[in-house]
């Protein structure tokens, strides 16, 4: 009997991790950032779903979702097909709205609530339009460019971290739960500066573009504007300043402590 219900639950947790792939690829095609949605519903007067639900979902790390995620996930698919955008003000707004596409199932129908619960519990498949596919050939990549790719990250989130005063400790974290588990004990040493990737791990970490780097990006989306954000173009940028260890042995401004290495 235990078996048994190990079995579902893995299939339960197979499910929403394809609905969640689902909705972060339905939402980059159309040019979202996970906050685009609550702005939209906000600014047009309707109950949408808030940014961090829809970031839990797109991770499978959701649960057992309630039955109004379903009807406002649904009411933004009708309002998509409808080209019902509201009465908005923000131009910003509009533009990322415009060209949206609907998720439909693979013969045009529009998805509502039912359909939605369907597939996020596994009794109805992902459209063939969202199903992923075959993971391409990571780039050949030497020593060198891996640690360069690296740093290159690193310094990507220290920069975020220095503009907004942010912990850098936790900042690692939340970046990491962007991956799979069996991956962030690596990407933890890696952005705090406790190791590199190597090539061999590279070629696992490609799909079409640096997961790292998507994992990055996705957690990048979740924070406001930097302080600077609106300050003239021609002002200097401050230089990045490295996570985890210093070049003189100490510590980074940044706080980020050595057990976000070991964690796994």
């Amino acid at each position: 009997m235990a078996e048994f219900f190990a079995q579902i639950e893995e299939r339960q947790a197979e499910a929403r991790l394809a609905f969640g792939r689902m909705l972060r690829l339905w939402r980059e095609r159309n040019g979202w950032t996970q906050y685009t949605v609550a702005d939209w519903g906000k600014e047009a007067g309707f109950s949408a779903i808030s940014y961090g639900n829809l970031s839990a979902i797109e991770q499978g790390k959701a649960g057992e979702l309630r039955r109004p995620a379903f009807f406002q996930l649904a009411e933004v698919n009708r309002r998509i097909a409808e080209q019902s955008w509201g009465r908005l003000k923000s131009q910003a707004l509009k533009d990322k709205l415009k060209g949206a596409t609907a998720i439909v199932d693979d013969d045009g129908t529009l998805w509502g609530p039912t359909e939605l619960w369907s597939c996020y519990v596994g009794l109805r498949p992902v459209p063939t339009a969202f199903q992923p596919k075959p993971r391409p050939e990571a780039p050949a990549v030497a020593l060198q460019e891996a640690r360069a790719l690296s740093q290159s990250w690193r310094e990507l989130v220290s920069s975020a971290v220095d503009e907004r005063d942010l912990d850098a400790f936790e900042a690692v974290q939340e970046i990491a739960r962007q991956a799979p588990l069996p991956l962030r004990k690596q990407l933890r040493t890696v952005l705090t500066s406790f190791g590199d990737y190597e090539p061999e791990q590279l070629k696992e970490l490609w799909d079409g573009e640096w997961l790292p780097e998507r994992w990055i990006q996705s957690w990048l989306e979740t924070l406001p504007p930097a302080a600077g954000a609106a300050e003239p173009a021609g002002s200097p940028a401050e230089p990045a300043k490295p996570m985890g260890r210093s070049t003189n042995g100490t510590r980074s401004r940044g706080k980020a402590k050595s057990s976000a290495a070991s964690e796994s």
